[in-house]
C-alpha cells in the first residue's frame, strides 16, 4: 500500500495518520484468536498492571507466526519505509490490552526518548503502527496525541526507581527486571510536568484516536502521546509494531534492555502478500 502525497505530508506535518478499515473483521478475527493463549503464558515479556491484570506483552511476533505474519503485511512495512525512507526491521512488538476497568494509564511521554536514553537509537528515524483490534471510543482509553509535537524533542530528567520498588515485582518477572520496568509501566521513567504541557498545547489540541475496530494510527517516534484507564466493561486490545530504519541502529549500551523490548537484528523486513492473514485463517495455521 503506498500512500498518497497528502497523507505523507500530513504525517510530516502532525506526526500521525490514522487509516480506517485497514484490517477486516476476518483478520481480526485471526489475530484476536492468538490473544488469550498468549496472555495466558507466564513470561518476562508480559508485563502486568499493579492489580495483576495484564498491561503488554512483547516480542510475540518472535514465537507466533501470525503476529510474526502481521509486521510483514505490506498494509504496514510499506508505509513504514516511505515514510522513513529506508529499509526498515521491527524494533519493537508489543500486545497492549488495556483491560476493562484494570487497565492503566499511559502517561504523558516521546518513545523516542526512551529508545535513545535506554537503547541507544541514535536518531528518531522510527515509527510505530498501532493496529487497533477492538473499537476505541470515549470511555475505553483512546490513545491520545498532541498534532505537530514530534518537531521538538523534550529531555526528561528520571523519576527516582525506587518509588517502584513496591509495585515492581507484581509487574514483571526475570533476572534484571529492576533495571528496565520502570520504562514499561503506568508510572513512567521519564514523565512531563503540568508546565510542558501546558506549552505543548499552546501551539495545537489534544487528538483522541477513535474508530471502529481494525484501524491503524502510523505515529512518529517523537510524538507525544498518552491514554487513559479503561472506564468501560469491555477490553481494548491494540498491537504496536514499531518499525526503524535499517540505517539507524542502536548504539552497544552498558546496560541494554532485553532483545524483546528492544531488537538488534537490523535484517530488513521482507513483506509477504498482504492476503497472508486471511490464508493462515482457511489453512489453520497455528
Amino acid at each position: 500500500m503506498k500512500l498518497t502525497n497528502e497523507q505523507v505530508e500530513k504525517f510530516e506535518k502532525d506526526g500521525y495518520l490514522l487509516i480506517e478499515s485497514l484490517f477486516s473483521p476476518e483478520e481480526l478475527e485471526v489475530i484476536l484468536g492468538e490473544v488469550p493463549r498468549e496472555m495466558a503464558e507466564d513470561s518476562p515479556r508480559r508485563i502486568r498492571e499493579t492489580s495483576g491484570a495484564v498491561r503488554s506483552v512483547f516480542a510475540l511476533h518472535s514465537t507466533n507466526e501470525k503476529f510474526r505474519c502481521l509486521t510483514r503485511l505490506p498494509r504496514l512495512v510499506e508505509p513504514a519505509k516511505q515514510l522513513l525512507k529506508s529499509d526498515v526491521y521491527v524494533h519493537q512488538f508489543k500486545l497492549n490490552a488495556k483491560v476493562a476497568l484494570e487497565g492503566e494509564q499511559w502517561e504523558w511521554h516521546q518513545d523516542f526518548l526512551y529508545w535513545f536514553k535506554e537503547d541507544g537509537m541514535p536518531s528518531p528515524r522510527v515509527l510505530t503502527a498501532a493496529v487497533f483490534l477492538q473499537d476505541v471510543n470515549d470511555f475505553n482509553g483512546p490513545m491520545l496525541v498532541i498534532p505537530g509535537s514530534h518537531k521538538e524533542m523534550i529531555d526528561v530528567e528520571a523519576q527516582e526507581v525506587e518509588a517502584l520498588g513496591s509495585v515492581a515485582p507484581r509487574i514483571a518477572e526475570g533476572d534484571g527486571a529492576g533495571t528496565w520496568i520502570h520504562t514499561l509501566t503506568a508510572n513512567l521513567k521519564y514523565k512531563i510536568n503540568r508546565r510542558i504541557l501546558a506549552g505543548l498545547l499552546r501551539k495545537n489540541s489534544i487528538y483522541a484516536a477513535k474508530g471502529r475496530a481494525g484501524f491503524v494510527l502510523f505515529f512518529h517516534g517523537n510524538l507525544f502521546h498518552a491514554s487513559s484507564n479503561n472506564l468501560s466493561p469491555y477490553d481494548r486490545m491494540s498491537i504496536f509494531v514499531t518499525y526503524n530504519s535499517s540505517e539507524n541502529c542502536l548504539h552497544d549500551m552498558k546496560q541494554p534492555r532485553p532483545t524483546f523490548i528492544a531488537d538488534r537484528d537490523y535484517t530488513p523486513i521482507m513483506p509477504v502478500s498482504d492476503d497472508a492473514l486471511l490464508r493462515m485463517r482457511t489453512n489453520g495455521h497455528g
